[in-house]
């Protein structure tokens, strides 16, 4: 799950301790530049919220999301803030070298999972850039590519736990006229295709999807799920379907009900400078960072309503993804 603000990890903690289902949280490379946190920080954040919380028992990772490298340059600034979340105590790491063809995006990610594999930590690869073609089918993985680069990648000492890849799922919210549109015969496929290395696949954009076929998921080689922007939702109040995708007007503008998230003021103030300076639509993200102060600062009131709502919106994730009751076999995978 990837945390932009403080604001709704304690609900997603009590919910992780009241079901006993293991949690990853997450930030990507990305969310390091629209959030408050740095690698340091977030690691610290995430043990005291659950140190406060009193979790002694359910296991949770602290996961280093879409390690993204766009071109072979980018390969030592990423190489550089590998090193510093490992310092940080990061358990688990995501190498996105999708943007590039095939050929360099093995020859970055083998390079850049050195040290991770050094470590014995948690890794996942990615191939085929999620979100491409806006999720047409022009750009989706391919079960013969990913037979490929998982066996290229093994061959090379690289031996992933998970596989991102691009099955028709997009990055934050849809809007307008656009659908989810998750491909899970494909997804099975590219699944049998990496199987016999006991590699699984890790669905990225899942917010906007139904809980229903989230609860399929499992069937379809899919291990891991990633929800962000739906907590996003939370934390800012946003009125959502029942899919948790925010509902938003014609010229995507959010519509806030007073009795969630934020006060009021301080979303109108937000809204604001979003439409001063550009950050409206996907970019309100930005407000993350640049409004860090005053969102930890809300009354205590506004504080507790949105833990109850992450709290409620984690339970529903945990039960659909089957996660409920799974810590005791997390430790023992840990332990093998």
């Amino acid at each position: 799950t990837n945390i932009r603000s403080r604001l709704p990890v304690e609900g997603i903690v009590r919910a992780s301790m009241a079901s006993r289902a293991p949690v990853m949280y997450e930030i990507a490379k990305s969310e390091l530049t629209y959030t408050e946190f740095t690698p340091a920080s977030f690691v610290e954040f995430i043990i005291h919220e659950n140190e406060r919380l009193g979790n002694r028992d359910v296991p949770f990772a602290i996961h280093a999301d879409h390690l993204t490298v766009k071109n072979p340059e980018a390969v030592e600034q990423v190489r550089a803030l590998i090193a510093e979340q490992l310092a940080a105590g990061f358990s688990s790491f995501a190498i996105d070298a999708s943007h590039m063809e095939n050929e360099k995006n093995l020859a970055a990610t083998v390079e850049l999972a050195q040290p991770i594999v050094q470590a014995g930590l948690s890794l996942e690869v990615e191939l085929g850039e999620i979100g491409a073609k806006s999720g047409s089918a022009e750009g989706f993985t391919q079960p013969e590519e990913a037979s490929w680069f998982i066996g290229e990648l093994v061959k090379r000492g690289v031996h992933p736990d998970l596989l991102a890849i691009n099955n028709g799922s997009i990055h934050g919210t849809y809007f307008g006229s656009s659908q989810e549109g998750i491909q899970l015969d494909l997804t099975r496929r590219i699944w049998e295709a990496i199987h016999p290395w006991s590699v699984d696949i890790a669905q990225h954009g899942i917010t906007g999807t139904s809980l229903d076929k989230i609860s399929t998921f499992i069937n379809f080689g899919i291990r891991k799920g990633n929800v962000g922007t739906l907590w996003q939702n939370v934390s800012f109040g946003f009125a959502m379907n029942q899919n948790g995708n925010a509902i938003t007007t014609e010229t995507r503008e959010y519509i806030k009900p007073p009795y969630r998230g934020l006060p009021d003021e301080l979303w109108q103030e937000i809204w604001t400078w979003a439409k001063e300076t550009g950050n409206t639509g996907g970019n309100i993200k930005n407000a993350n960072k640049v409004f860090s102060a005053q969102l930890n600062a809300i009354a205590a009131t506004c504080k507790q309503r949105i833990s109850d709502h992450a709290f409620e919106e984690a339970l529903r994730l945990f039960e659909a993804t089957r996660s409920v009751g799974l810590a005791d076999s997390a430790w023992e995978f840990a332990a093998s």
